[in-house]
């Protein structure tokens, strides 16, 4: 796998879902996307302000290099976020997760077109798997994870802390590149 990845700006578009990587300009559509408290409810980091602050959180998480953080949109509208995260001791594969929607559009099927992209684009470009993971406590995030085909690994202690002060524990899934 090559790292960073390389996307073509027009690569991640369905016809209705698209995923383009992260801009400042984003961040206020982006904020108001995510003002139900339910889009946080089990993101471990603290809750941003304003979009100001948002986009602080996201360009710091990008910082190091390891990530690509993407604005998904429905129709040109701005409803959540997702990111490739690599990580330098397990070059072989990555990371989807990061991923938060507004709950307008849970259950409409935006998070299963974003990933699908995402998953086809990461496997293109050469990885031989990609990870998944949530909080234990979240079974809706987990089931749609499922559905995407990848494979349970179980629960293990995470080093997330949550924002009510406790150490997350997570449930991982994995898929792995199917051969053709």
């Amino acid at each position: 796998m090559i790292w960073p990845m390389r996307i073509p700006v027009d690569r991640l578009d369905d016809g209705g879902v698209s995923l383009r990587l992260y801009s400042s300009a984003d961040a206020r559509q982006l904020f108001d996307a995510l003002q139900d408290e339910r889009a946080w409810e089990h993101i471990p980091r603290r809750v941003p302000r304003d979009f100001g602050e948002l986009d602080t959180d996201v360009r710091a998480a990008l910082a190091d290099g390891r990530r690509l953080t993407f604005t998904v949109r429905s129709a040109a509208t701005v409803v959540g976020r997702t990111s490739v995260i690599w990580e330098p001791s397990a070059p072989d594969g990555v990371e989807i997760g990061g991923t938060q929607f507004g709950p307008a559009v849970w259950g409409a099927g935006v998070n299963t077109r974003a990933k699908d992209m995402l998953i086809r684009e990461v496997f293109d470009q050469g990885a031989a798997w990609i990870r998944f993971r949530t909080d234990e406590r979240n079974d809706r995030s987990a089931a749609a994870i499922r559905k995407l085909g990848a494979v349970d690994l179980g629960v293990h202690q995470d080093i997330r802390v949550r924002r009510d002060g406790t150490v997350r524990r997570s449930r991982f899934f994995r898929l792995d590149r199917r051969a053709t």
